[in-house]
């Protein structure tokens, strides 16, 4: 079945009392003058038994019947704009509940349902012959060709509490709220249990991102990884009414067009192309007189596209597949492949890539699938020459092994037009910025700025002098920096993590790795939120630790960073000066001078 939501990018709508827009017109031109890749919103259009307008006193967007639908979608169509609904289902009144979802589905218009299946009080709490009985009702109603998916949390302790089996016959995708600030953990760490818990369900994966309460850079790094990582072919946020601009920014940053691959080199993209089997460019065949269909078994991917695999062999090879990009030019591009989470345990599979240039004929490279899971894997990054059918990627079922198995999945080939490999003795970074303005010649990345300065007397609140910097942001508008992700600035060992008197918050200390010439410095970080890491952690050199913050509402938003050359913050993680400027310069560095002096060699 077509899913609905490739190559898109929804938000989610709750209630209009959520929202500052007063009619449906105006929520379609807050979406038009923001939104720029936004192609729809998900509507909720039921809880249980009931219209979700009998939760909205306003009027003009309160959904108390099927028109009522209609008035959405008949508003958004006339700007190029899809509705889809959602639904929360209880599992108590099911005949009712089946009732509400099939009238705001069958509105002509309306491009799919998700129902909302969550484990807490006030969502579903029906046994498994409910939701067979309630998915019986709806399919006979829409039909097998209506497109039906289920939004969940994605962690694992919830996963059975749902009763996922009884909702697997009937839905045909899953979308995982991947609330990272909720849950006070990273996006990676969100979306890769999102997707070990989910994956071997069987069916298209289309995370939920959380838009709300969470940095812009945040956001940056869920899409990215997302698409980039797990591949994942649609988005969507939660929710309207809580985004602003900032927040649309990010959103709208729809190519992933900067990344730092697994090999630690940052690399920078301006073309894209991924082939997937039956897509054009790719082709198959066997070598024992049997069509492919009658060799390959298939499966759907969590990206939504199709999968064929088989057995290993090992002693010759009965099968083939090549994908050919036609690349738009000669240079730089990286290659990978797809490897799903299931069918695909070989540990020596043999792409064989073609068009690379100073390689006589072809590149080998083997691939232990069995270590990866739904996941995009590089396979190599190369100079190809300038011929537009030169360039290809060979699979074959030949790897040696017997017992196991061989997926032949997506390839996707992204120009590089820029990319750096940091030096492995280390180096400072800031501890503030993306990826690509940590790497820059800037030091304070961006738009960030020192509000305060080393060794700078004030006495607005207290009177000292002060030991570091005070890192704001406040561009393109005030409080920028709300809980915008702090990095570690260098590799080292975290010696405090935790909540300090007075207008600290909560600080983190670090002890660096030795410099070549054997010094040895601290840094601490604080009025940090969302402390991501423990006394005795280990961190690298751009790992996330926490949030900027704002000491629990006691100071503006900034980061205060400052760099000790003795053990002073070791020994006592609040020492603080104040009027006495020896002090300072005995235990203190300037943190912008010594990270200058400091940052790894790039190539």
């Amino acid at each position: 079945m077509a899913n609905p939501y490739d190559g898109k990018v929804y938000l989610w709508h709750w209630e209009g009392d959520a929202v500052g827009e007063a009619t449906v017109n105006d929520v379609v031109n807050t979406l038009k003058n923001y939104g720029s890749v936004v192609d729809g919103l998900f509507i909720k259009t039921s809880n249980g038994t009931e219209w979700q307008g009998k939760y909205d006193s306003k009027t003009a967007l309160a959904i108390n019947s099927a028109s009522d639908v209609a008035k959405w979608v008949n508003a958004f169509a006339s700007h190029n704009l899809e509705i889809h609904i959602w639904c929360v289902v209880l599992g108590k009144k099911i005949d009712g509940e089946i009732e509400k979802v099939v009238k705001a589905a069958q509105v002509p218009g309306v491009k799919s349902v998700i129902l909302d299946i969550e484990p807490y009080d006030g969502f579903w709490e029906g046994s498994s012959s409910d939701v067979v009985r309630l998915m019986t009702g709806i399919r006979s109603a829409l039909g097998s060709g209506f497109h039906i998916g289920i939004s969940v949390d994605p962690r694992q302790r919830w996963y059975s509490t749902i009763h996922p089996d009884a909702w697997r016959p009937y839905v045909d995708s899953v979308h995982p709220m991947c609330y990272w600030g909720e849950m006070v953990r990273t996006p990676e760490d969100v979306l890769t249990e999102a997707y070990v818990v989910w994956g071997p369900y069987g069916l298209p994966i289309y995370p939920v991102l959380q838009a709300y309460g969470v940095s812009s850079d945040s956001i940056r790094e869920a899409q990215d990884i997302a698409r980039s990582v797990r591949g994942a072919s649609g988005l969507s946020y939660w929710r309207f009414g809580s985004i602003g601009p900032v927040e649309f920014a990010a959103i709208n940053d729809e190519f992933v067009d900067e990344e730092i691959g697994p090999d630690k080199v940052w690399r920078r993209y301006d073309w894209e192309k991924i082939i997937a089997p039956y897509d054009s460019g790719y082709m198959d065949g066997t070598h024992i007189n049997q069509p492919s269909t009658q060799v390959f078994s298939e499966l759907t991917s969590v990206r939504g596209h199709p999968i064929k695999y088989k057995k290993t062999r090992a002693d010759r090879d009965t099968v083939w597949a090549i994908w050919r990009p036609n690349l738009p030019a000669a240079g730089t591009y990286e290659v990978s492949v797809f490897v799903p989470g299931t069918h695909a345990t070989s540990t020596q599979a043999r792409y064989h890539i073609h068009g690379i240039s100073g390689v006589g004929t072809e590149l080998l490279v083997k691939l232990n699938k069995s270590r990866y899971s739904d996941q995009w894997v590089p396979l190599v990054v190369y100079q190809f020459e300038d011929s537009a059918d030169g360039a290809q990627v060979n699979l074959t079922d030949l790897t040696g092994e017997s017992g196991k198995e061989i997926a032949f999945s997506a390839v996707r080939w992204r120009r590089v037009i820029e990319q750096a490999k940091p030096n492995e003795r280390g180096g400072f970074d800031a501890p503030v910025g993306t990826a690509e303005e940590r790497m820059s010649d800037k030091l304070w990345p961006g738009t960030w700025f020192d509000a305060v300065g080393f060794g700078t007397y004030y006495g607005d609140t207290i009177k000292s002098y002060h030991t570091g910097a005070d890192l704001n942001n406040n561009k393109p508008v005030w409080d920028t920096d709300a809980n915008a992700p702090v990095y570690s600035p260098a590799d080292g060992t975290v010696t405090f993590s935790a909540v300090l008197a007075g207008t600290w918050g909560h600080v983190i200390v670090i002890r660096y790795d030795p410099l070549p010439d054997g010094t040895v410095v601290w840094s601490r970080m604080a009025h940090v939120n969302n402390p991501l890491v423990r006394e005795g952690d280990r961190v690298e050199r751009g790992q996330q630790i926490g949030s900027v913050g704002d000491a629990f509402g006691q100071l503006a938003y900034h980061l205060h960073y400052d760099i000790a050359k003795t053990d002073i913050l070791e020994q006592q993680p609040w020492h603080w000066p104040g009027l006495n400027l020896d002090a300072v310069y005995q235990h203190y560095t300037d943190p912008k001078a010594f990270t200058e002096a400091h940052r790894p060699k790039r190539s």
